[in-house]
């Protein structure tokens, strides 16, 4: 028990560290901090020290502006932590690096991260969560996916071509917050012609969850499962 709640109680500083570590930023305005993906560390959450989840960060903090990061853990064992850090940034941005925070194992952890400007304005934040018990890592804001992938005979890896939303249906009135990013992979599982009477992909965005994305924003590195 005591192992587990020193894990717990350095998580944040563990977090931290991810954003400390990033290349300065280039000259950009935006301000913004998204998680992209998550994956447990190991296959499954160990029954007497839990497991850590793994969080893929996207994100501009320009000099000046605060990153306010908090995780709470909720668990029968060891009791409900609450933690929080505040980091004034001296200019940074990234995409594709990694933090990682522990999971209880019989409970969850959520994890928020909050862009502020230097005038406490809130610009930008991003959420995941993990959960032991169940086994799910997701994002109660949508914009960070699970771990259960489709089998390979349903799935064909997808380039994206250009930065698209993902679509709740095949329609362009249907855009959710999550954006695909130019040069990223991501399952393709099927596909129909959209509202807009153009080709759509049904594409993988974690657990029982899926999207859409125009045929024109990625490009199948192979047979589209379903395609006739």
């Amino acid at each position: 028990m005591k192992h587990l709640l020193v894990r717990l109680a350095v998580v944040v500083l563990l977090a931290a560290t991810v954003f400390g570590v990033a290349p300065r930023a280039s000259a950009q305005s935006e301000a913004y901090v998204e998680f992209y993906g998550a994956e447990w560390y190991y296959p499954s959450c160990d029954p007497v020290s839990g497991n850590y989840v793994v969080f893929y960060v996207d994100y501009n903090i320009p000099a000046g502006y605060i990153l306010h990061q908090e995780v709470s853990y909720t668990s029968a064992l060891y009791g409900n932590f609450y933690d929080s850090m505040d980091t004034v940034s001296s200019g940074m941005s990234g995409i594709g690096s990694s933090g990682s925070a522990p999971v209880p194992p019989d409970g969850k952890t959520l994890y928020k991260a909050v862009v502020y400007a230097p005038n406490g304005l809130e610009l930008s934040s991003t959420s995941a969560e993990a959960d032991c018990v169940t086994g799910s890592v997701f994002n109660p804001y949508g914009d960070v996916y699970g771990i259960n992938e489709p089998p390979a005979s349903q799935r064909v890896l997808g380039t994206v071509l250009v930065d698209t939303p993902v679509y709740s249906e095949a329609s362009p009135t249907a855009a959710l917050k999550p954006v695909l990013k130019a040069g990223q992979t991501w399952f393709i599982v099927g596909q129909v012609t959209g509202t807009d009477g153009d080709l759509w992909y049904k594409v993988f965005v974690g657990g029982a969850n899926y999207g859409y994305v125009p045929a024109s924003a990625i490009a199948p590195q192979g047979p589209v499962p379903g395609a006739k």
